[in-house]
């Protein structure tokens, strides 16, 4: 399915974007991914000589189960987490703290364009002071300090998110990379809310209350999905968990702007392009012939959505300040040229409705840089 395709690329292109701009020559790739990873995602290493003892089984019940019927498994996540500190927030509000659902990217070596811009995990990190949570990332190479670590959180309240490959979790054999909230164990399992109910995932979109048992996997299973998502993202440890911790909330807006405008507008220098300029290159692209019609009736409408999504966010959330209702009203207009390009047939006519979507996208990022310089 499409969407299986696209959830694989903002795995693995969202985070290894950023590195491949910093790649001159391949024989320096393994040092600079790991310097990518060890710096911008500050894991923390544990062995068993660190984990607390936990009872044999443990399940939480103060965390509701939201099912996205997209790949929006990122803000998916924290959006549940958030709810059980009492934060309840619609997931438009995570997306733009994260600066998730906003700008482009470009598969590297390919002509996929997915309408995401940032890597999710910086975008946790960084979305998270504002609700009130501070994200903490653990990381081992050993199978059983991984599993110790996960039972000892969630015995002490705290639903654990992981980064794993939803095929191998469910038995396909397809890549999807994915991130799933664990929520409960027994002595041979674990349980999950899954954050996106489309395939192979065995359950419906939707909201659950909090005590759902949610999706029982085997503990073996979870490892495989774990270390497979390792594997293709090229990580310096074969297991990694996140929590996120109450604390004091961030009130400064001035960063979650200044990020979306970078989102936005920034390109990578010597990479693919990402921002604006990726979704320009790949007109270029669909005016060439080059872009697969699949693509184009899968990606446009998915745009459409986000974008209307987070232009209703932004009008609504900020109606009393001017200048961002004004840059909302951009979102809008490249909405309904997605809208309308869904809707067309011929290329040419398809690429000139993207080209206004880009423009009115660029107007929404240059709008946002003037409101926070």
């Amino acid at each position: 399915m499409r969407w299986r395709k696209l959830a694989a690329g903002i795995a693995i292109g969202i985070a290894l974007l950023a590195i491949a701009g910093l790649i001159g020559w391949q024989l320096l790739f393994n040092f600079f991914i790991r310097s990518y990873y060890e710096t911008t995602y500050e894991p923390r290493w544990v062995t068993m000589a660190d984990v607390a003892p936990a009872p044999s089984a443990w399940m939480l019940a103060d965390i509701p189960w939201i099912a996205a019927d997209g790949p929006l498994c990122q803000s998916t996540s924290l959006q549940m987490i958030a709810a059980q500190h009492g934060n309840v927030q619609p997931r438009p509000a995570i997306d733009w703290l994260m600066s998730f659902t906003y700008g482009f990217t470009i598969m590297p070596g390919s002509n996929d364009l997915l309408p995401f811009g940032l890597d999710p995990e910086v975008g946790l990190r960084n979305a998270a002071p504002y609700l009130g949570l501070q994200r903490q990332y653990y990381v081992t190479d050993d199978a059983d300090a991984f599993v110790a670590l996960a039972r000892s959180f969630i015995a002490q309240g705290y639903p654990v998110r992981v980064a794993l490959d939803m095929g191998t979790l469910y038995g396909s054999t397809e890549f999807i990379g994915h991130s799933d909230v664990l929520i409960g164990y027994d002595e041979e399992s674990f349980y999950l809310y899954e954050t996106v109910c489309l395939p192979p995932a065995p359950c419906q979109p939707g909201q659950h209350p909090a005590g759902d048992q949610g999706l029982k996997v085997n503990t073996q299973q979870l490892l495989a999905a774990i270390t497979s998502q390792a594997r293709t993202f090229q990580y310096p440890w074969r297991y990694s968990l996140t929590i996120f911790t109450p604390t004091a909330p961030a009130t400064d807006l001035r960063p979650v702007w200044r990020q979306l405008a970078q989102t936005m507008l920034d390109t990578n220098q010597y990479g693919p392009p990402t921002g604006v300029a990726a979704l320009e290159q790949w007109v270029d692209e669909i005016e060439k012939g080059r872009v697969a019609s699949a693509q184009i009736q899968y990606t446009v409408p998915l745009a459409a959505r986000l974008r209307r999504e987070n232009a209703d966010f932004l009008r609504d959330h900020f109606a009393a300040e001017p200048a961002i209702v004004q840059a909302a009203s951009y979102l809008a207009e490249a909405a309904a040229s997605y809208e309308q390009a869904a809707a067309a047939t011929e290329p040419t006519q398809i690429a000139a409705l993207l080209r206004r979507a880009a423009a009115a996208e660029r107007a929404f990022g240059e709008a946002i840089r003037a409101y926070v310089p």
